[in-house]
C-alpha cells in the first residue's frame, strides 16, 4: 500500500475525499521569518454551485494524491520531515508542494530577497515550496523548522472558508495570550505592513512550529499533521538559542568594555592630576635643598623619602592602568570576534547576502 492512500486517509467520521478541503486561492509565497510582498490582482466573482465545490475538493486531493505519488523526496528532505515531527499527514501535504533545497541564487530568484526587519529562510507559492539551504553546522534545525513551517502554509491553503474562519478564531485567541511578547509582536506588525490579510495564516505556521504551549483545540489542530509537534519546537528552540548565546555575549562583553573604558578614564584622569601634583612638589622640595632650608639632613632624607614613595606610588598606579588597557584591548577583540561570528551567523541565513549583485 502506497504510504499516502486514499482509504487511509479516511478521518475519523470515515469522511474520504468528499470531506477534504478545497483548492488553494491565489498563489502567495511564504516564509519563516518573513514573506515576500506579493500584489493580489483583481478577480471577478462567480458564482459556482454547489456540487462544482464538493468536486473542486475532490479534484484538488486527486492532484494532491497524484503529485506525492511523483514526488521523490531527497533524502535530506526526508530527514527534515522526520526532525520535525511529521506525520503521515503532515507528509502528505509537504511532499505534495513537491519541495526542494535552493541554493542562495535559485532561492532569491523563486522566493525574493530578505529585507532589513526580517530574513526569508522559504516559501510556498501556492503550488511548492522552496527551502533555503543553510549550510551552518550550528543551525541544523532552521531547515527543519522551515520545513514544517511552510508545509502548514499549504494546509492553510486548502482550508475550506468555514473550516478556515473556525481555525483563525482559535488562532486569534491563542494570540491574545501571547501579543505582548515584543518580538513576536514587531513580527506580526511586519507581516501587516507586507502582507495585510495573512496575519492568520502566518499565525497559524508561527504557532505549530514556535510554541510549546497551545490550547487544546489547537494542539487537536496540529496532531492532524505531527506526530510530535514538541520535536520542531525544539529544533526552533535550538537554532534561536545559538543567535541568543552569541547576542547575550555581545551585550555581556560590551557592558564589560565600558565599564573598562570608564574606569580607565577615571584612573588615567587622577593620575594625571597627581603627577602634576608630584612634580610641582618635586619643585618645591629642590628649591628647599638648593637654598638649604632643611634645617638637617635627616629632615631632608625624610622629605625625598616621601617624595620617592609618592612617585613609586604613581608608577604602579601607571603599570596598573597599563595593565587595564591591555584587558581593554583583549575585550575589544573578543568582542570583534563575537561580531565576526554574529555576521557569519546572519550571512548564512540571508541569501540576499550571498547572492552576487548583478553587474
Amino acid at each position: 500500500m502506497t504510504l499516502f492512500d486514499f482509504d487511509a486517509l479516511a478521518d475519523e467520521n470515515g469522511r474520504t475525499s468528499e470531506g477534504w478541503p478545497p483548492p488553494p486561492g491565489p498563489p502567495r509565497r511564504r516564509s519563516l521569518l518573513g514573506r515576500v510582498f506579493l500584489a493580489l490582482a483583481i478577480v471577478v466573482a462567480i458564482a459556482i454551485p454547489t456540487g462544482a465545490i464538493g468536486w473542486g475538493i475532490f479534484h484538488q486531493r486527486i492532484e494532491d494524491q497524484m503529485a506525492v505519488w511523483n514526488y521523490r523526496p531527497t533524502a535530506e528532505l526526508a530527514q527534515m520531515s522526520t526532525d520535525a515531527g511529521l506525520n503521515d499527514e503532515g507528509r502528505f501535504y509537504f511532499y505534495a508542494s513537491a519541495p526542494t533545497v535552493e541554493s542562495a541564487s535559485n532561492f532569491t530568484a523563486v522566493c525574493g530577497s530578505s529585507r532589513d526587519d526580517f530574513v526569508l529562510l522559504g516559501c510556498y507559492n501556492g503550488s511548492s515550496i522552496h527551502i533555503f539551504d543553510v549550510s551552518d553546522a550550528r543551525l541544523t534545525g532552521i531547515r527543519g523548522v522551515t520545513a514544517a513551517h511552510e508545509m502548514l502554509h499549504a494546509v492553510y491553503a486548502r482550508l475550506s472558508d468555514s473550516d478556515r474562519t473556525d481555525l483563525d478564531a482559535l488562532l486569534e485567541a491563542q494570540y491574545s495570550t501571547v501579543k505582548d511578547d515584543p518580538e513576536l509582536s514587531a513580527r506580526m506588525a511586519s507581516y501587516a505592513t507586507f502582507e495585510p490579510g495573512e496575519r492568520d495564516n502566518e499565525l497559524h505556521s508561527i504557532f505549530g512550529t514556535e510554541l510549546g504551549s497551545l490550547s487544546p483545540e489547537l494542539e487537536a489542530h496540529y496532531a492532524h499533521y505531527f506526530a510530535d509537534r514538541s520535536k520542531v519546537v525544539a529544533l526552533n528552540a535550538s537554532f534561536q538559542a545559538v543567535f541568543t548565546q552569541v547576542q547575550d555575549q555581545e551585550t555581556a562583553l560590551a557592558a564589560q568594555l565600558t565599564a573598562a573604558g570608564d574606569s580607565i578614564d577615571a584612573e588615567s584622569s587622577k593620575y594625571s592630576a597627581d603627577i602634576d601634583t608630584l612634580n610641582a612638589d618635586i619643585g618645591t622640595f629642590n628649591s628647599r635643598a638648593d637654598s638649604g632650608d632643611f634645617s638637617s639632613e635627616a629632615s631632608f632624607n625624610t622629605a625625598r623619602s616621601v617624595i620617592q614613595q609618592r612617585s613609586d606610588d604613581l608608577k604602579a598606579r601607571y603599570d596598573s592602568i597599563q595593565a587595564d588597557i591591555a584587558h581593554y584591548d583583549e575585550l575589544r577583540t573578543q568582542l570583534k570576534a563575537l561580531d565576526s561570528q554574529a555576521a557569519e551567523l546572519n550571512r548564512s541565513i540571508n541569501s540576499t547576502l550571498q547572492t552576487p549583485a548583478a553587474g
